[in-house]
């Protein structure tokens, strides 16, 4: 059904928001990590704490460290994979000590990161991930980032222990939500919006003839790459090949933006791509909505973005 008002993401937008940011600590193998973590997010005022396939995640040696935080460390919720932990949030983001060779020019310092993430909570949830101690986060996991932070250290010495990263990056985001709710002085003498709290997101700016848009939820983005995956088999992709193909495409769509109708575009792609080899229909991801009912776009369909 066409939409008579259609809006862009930055006509929906609230203020940013302290309880839109959720930690996730994956595969944590010290329990006491763990309640540190969860001293250091209540002192900066952060509440949400997922972890992935902890040890002991909340036994004694983590409660002694949770000194405090009791409450977020019983709140916190244990998943079993990365895509369960993140698949709520429209944006995810992550800390590493390691260069990534596809990323390595690219990779935000922690001010920069607190920036992005009080810019996207305005929208909704957003996650920064924490790997496990010894080796950090997996690619998988920093395939699932849009954005990617590293604190710079002296090189006799370069990693944090895990709370303190946890500390650190919970203090830039508490700076980078004040800094967006504060007005800034211009040298005119005029009160200006704070440049943390503009649109400045390409994805920001895009609107439909007739169609409400907003952020897909990593769910969705994993959802459609999956439907892309069964076509590209279906065709004669080998694994390696697909791998390569979605891990450039998930990256282009991390650095130009990507919004809810345009996720249908590659959903209709596949599926004609089944049709025509006569194929049975991919059923998606669990819990995924039919995908019939995903719209069809009509011939005359303008999907040229409206600035």
């Amino acid at each position: 059904m066409s939409e008579t008002n259609p809006t862009r993401i930055a006509d929906t937008l609230g203020p940013a928001n302290l309880d839109n940011v959720i930690v996730v600590l994956s595969r944590t193998t010290e329990p006491m990590n763990i309640g540190a973590t969860c001293r250091a997010m209540k002192t900066m005022g952060l509440k949400h704490l997922r972890l992935i396939d902890p040890i002991n995640p909340k036994g004694r040696s983590s409660r002694a460290l949770a000194h405090g935080a009791e409450d977020i460390l019983q709140n916190a919720v244990v998943v079993d994979d990365v895509i369960e932990a993140v698949s709520d949030a429209l944006v995810v983001t992550g800390t590493t000590a390691r260069t990534r060779k596809l990323r390595k020019r690219a990779l935000l310092t922690p001010g920069e990161l607190g920036d992005q993430i009080a810019d996207h909570s305005r929208s909704g949830k957003v996650v920064i991930m924490f790997g496990t101690e010894r080796t950090g986060m997996t690619n998988d996991e920093t395939d699932l980032c849009r954005y990617l932070s590293t604190v710079d250290t002296a090189p006799e010495q370069p990693s944090l222990n895990l709370a303190q990263a946890v500390m650190l990056f919970s203090w830039e985001i508490r700076q980078a939500m004040q800094r967006a709710e504060s007005p800034s002085t211009s040298t005119s003498g005029r009160q200006e919006t704070n440049p943390t709290a503009t649109v400045r997101r390409p994805e920001m700016r895009v609107s439909h003839p007739h169609r409400s848009t907003k952020l897909p939820t990593q769910w969705e983005l994993d959802n459609m790459y999956a439907h892309l995956a069964y076509a590209m088999n279906k065709v004669g992709y080998s694994d390696q090949e697909r791998l390569k193909f979605l891990t450039y495409l998930r990256q282009l769509h991390m650095r130009a933006g990507i919004v809810n109708w345009e996720t249908h575009i590659y959903h209709i792609l596949a599926r004609k791509i089944c049709k025509t080899l006569r194929i049975p229909k991919f059923t998606g991801l669990a819990e995924v909505p039919d995908l019939d009912e995903v719209p069809d776009l009509a011939e005359d369909d303008d999907l040229t973005p409206k600035d």
